[in-house]
């Protein structure tokens, strides 16, 4: 019989555990243990038996997760670790101390599930994954987040600590590329070296070649010497391209070769130098769709994308508690972390008000984590330590609030909220109509709601015809 043990401060938190993995894995012969305090918790794994344990990493104790997984590792037993709050650095923590790997909260039954199954596996077939005790720790990500999509990010990082491997992120513009590059950096045993980042978009072909190849004496007017390029120059270290695909194609059959035969030759120059750069690339742009469109070389897509990382933009950075409804997202946590990083730089105590915090928080950010820094900034130079208020937002966000009806947040209603506020007990079918009809005034494209709803549009079109909603077309809202 496969025994889990279960362990969170919550009592309620681990009666659920309990239920979905001793009820709904699907196969018999699954006993879960209980535990809400870490000594608890530690006295039941040195007694023996377990394969499997379950923990939040965030215990409210002297001990937490990490400190149950370092005693449960020389025990053979399995760890999968359950965060509320997750960080790149707790990502990197777990992998380096032996976790099988680590999900945050809320989480999706049927992900937690499959993990729970495939670390049964590993354990059952005693496949460990090989840990180092010379990876490096991180201590200042600066990467803020615990939604799902954030979550993956860290683990990719996290899976990647001393990899030499080329890596490619793909991102809209201010979703912080940069950020994860030197992440990758900073956790790699190459961290010692240099990060050499360039914007591939913001200089001409030849300027471009000449800054990553050097170039000699004479290649070209305004070359009065040999210069080295930023491939000799970071060598042992790691050059981050970003926007790769702004680049022509010359300039890819350059790169391409220096990537395969690990040399640069200078422009104008007849010999080659070897080099020792790990290449991490960025991009915009879907470089996949611009392979098939014949706009990027296939080859060298291949060669840059060994492990691609999508970095989420703000708006898809939230998930929603199965249990309560409740949106929770990563833009309060976002917006405090800047706001305290104003207030040090100032030496003043800046503050939110509560309606403007709510209107921020519906704001769609369509310039991501750069475009929320600026305006954060800009916000704390206006209020000059008075509390910020709608009346200092600037115009667009003024104009994408009121187009959206007065601010509200883009975050359904929650459901609890509604039915208190009716005079009567709601049937099935007016509560669905209602909140269809929250979700609608809220969320303009239908496609949208049908995700939140766990609907296909074909569904949801029957639906809004059925309760006399719409007449079933993308555009049109009640």
């Amino acid at each position: 019989m496969t025994r889990v043990l279960v362990v969170d401060d919550s009592q309620e938190t681990c009666d659920l555990l309990e239920l979905l993995l001793g009820e709904g894995m699907g196969s018999p012969g699954v006993e879960v243990v209980k535990a809400t305090r870490p000594d608890e918790a530690i006295r039941q794994l040195q007694a023996g038996g377990f394969d499997l344990m379950l923990s939040d990493i965030n215990l409210e104790a002297a001990q937490d997760g990490l400190d149950l997984l370092r005693v449960a590792k020389p025990l053979g037993v399995e760890t999968i670790l359950l965060t509320g709050f997750g960080t790149l650095e707790k990502a990197l923590e777990a992998v380096r101390e032996g976790a099988f790997d680590f999900i945050s909260k809320p989480w999706n039954n049927e992900e937690l599930k499959s993990l729970v199954k495939r670390a049964i596996v590993m354990k059952e077939s005693k496949e460990g994954r090989k840990q180092t005790d010379a990876a490096p720790s991180l201590r200042h990500s600066l990467m803020i987040g615990s939604s799902p999509a954030m979550m993956e990010v860290y683990r990719t990082i996290a899976s990647l600590q001393n990899s030499r491997t080329t890596v490619l992120i793909i991102g809209e513009s201010g979703t912080g590329k940069e950020l994860v590059a030197q992440n990758i950096h900073m956790s790699s045993d190459r961290k010692e070296r240099p990060f050499v980042a360039i914007n591939c978009g913001a200089l001409s072909e030849g300027l471009l070649e000449s800054e990553l190849f050097g170039h000699v004496k004479g290649a070209f007017t305004g070359a009065v010497s040999d210069k080295k390029g930023f491939f000799e120059e970071a060598t042992g270290g790691t050059i981050f391209l970003d926007e790769i695909g702004e680049t022509s194609a010359n300039f890819q059959v350059r790169l391409l070769r220096v990537l395969q035969e690990q040399e640069v030759r200078r422009v104008g120059g007849n010999r080659t130098v070897k080099v020792d750069v790990r290449v991490i690339a960025a991009s915009n742009r879907d470089l996949a769709t611009m392979v098939k469109a014949g706009k990027f070389r296939e080859d060298l897509y291949y060669r840059l994308c060994v492990v691609e990382i999508r970095v989420p933009p703000v708006r898809d950075r939230w998930s929603r508690d199965a249990r309560t409804g409740q949106i929770l997202s990563d833009i309060p946590a976002l917006i405090d972390h800047f706001l305290g990083e104003c207030s040090r730089k100032d030496h003043q105590s800046y503050r939110i008000r509560a309606d403007a915090r709510k209107q921020l928080h519906g704001y769609s950010w369509p310039g991501n984590v750069r475009e929320m820094a600026n305006i954060i900034e800009h916000l704390t130079q206006l209020s000059r330590g008075r509390e910020i208020t709608p009346e200092d937002f600037p115009d667009k966000i003024r104009d994408e609030l009121r187009t959206r009806g007065g601010g509200l947040p883009q975050a359904p209603t929650p459901l609890l909220e509604l039915i208190e506020a009716w005079d009567h007990l709601p049937t099935l079918d007016e509560l669905e109509s209602r909140y269809i009809q929250v979700l609608l005034k809220h969320e303009h494209r239908k496609s949208r709601v049908a995700e939140i709803l766990g609907k296909d549009r074909t569904t949801l079109y029957r639906k809004l015809k059925e309760l006399g909603l719409a007449d079933g077309s993308e555009e049109s809202n009640p």
